[in-house]
């Protein structure tokens, strides 16, 4: 790693931490900067899982009392999440760098579209919903699971993905939301990190470096919260979502 790679990824890491601490979307930002800097598609994807750690831990404390008095299966929803992310994360160590590559514009793609519709479904599923549950729980429980495999695998979008899931269940306090999504995540990637630092898939240098660019634009990202509009905010991330998809698409198939 030369010098201006250890910035890039400095810089990339203020960056994704201070974007998944307003509005989400760090990993289009994360992913590309590791890659570009020389890691393996692989242990770039378990890097960017690394370096943003620390922040989600942040997100999640701050959403602590909320959590207070739940009424929800926590230990259901988290013994799935620890189960679903094991398999997620053990696929992507048999996965082959150079499937992974060709894989990665179609991920990017998904996570992508999830980020610019996924607040419109959460509201539509919301005011269809009504009073009702329109999806038996055990088949919201069913998905959450998949979302816990898909975050342990690559987990752009989770989190959107989660609150769409806990309307089905029948939420509807959105900070209540935000809680338990911010739990989930931290349990999910919180398994990745072990599982990834267990088998050795870290890059530590390049980890490092970015881990602590996540924590300052993470912990920078609170004096800016009142002052960016989260609109204008979610706008240039899906802009950058966009150019990363085509950039990679170009990259595995032109």
């Amino acid at each position: 790693m030369t010098p201006t790679q250890a910035l890039v990824l400095f810089i990339a890491g203020i960056l994704a931490g201070g974007l998944n601490a307003l509005a989400g979307g760090g990993g289009f930002i994360t992913l590309p900067a590791l890659i570009w800097s020389g890691a393996p598609p692989i242990l770039a994807n378990t890097g960017g899982t690394i370096a943003v750690w620390p922040g989600l831990l942040a997100a999640l404390f701050a959403f602590r009392r909320n959590l207070q008095g739940h009424k929800h299966p926590l230990r259901l929803y988290m013994a799935m999440a620890v189960v679903g992310s094991s398999i997620g994360a053990s696929l992507l160590l048999y996965t082959t760098n150079s499937f992974f590559m060709a894989l990665l514009p179609w991920l990017l793609l998904f996570a992508t579209v999830l980020f610019v519709t996924g607040q419109r479904i959460t509201d539509k599923l919301m005011a269809l919903r009504g009073g009702d549950e329109p999806f038996p729980r055990p088949v919201a429980w069913c998905l959450l699971f998949l979302i816990a495999i898909y975050g342990g695998y690559f987990g752009g979008g989770m989190g959107i993905m989660t609150l769409a899931v806990l309307t089905l269940i029948g939420m509807r306090d959105i900070h209540e939301m935000n809680a338990l999504k911010s739990l989930l995540v931290v349990v999910i990637n919180g398994v990745c990190v072990a599982i990834f630092i267990a088998t050795g898939k870290v890059e530590w240098a390049r980890c490092l470096v970015m881990t602590v660019g996540c924590v300052i634009g993470g912990y920078s990202a609170g004096n800016l919260s009142q002052k960016v509009d989260p609109v204008w905010l979610r706008r240039f991330i899906a802009l950058v979502a966009m150019a990363m998809t085509v950039y990679f698409f170009l990259r595995a198939y032109a």
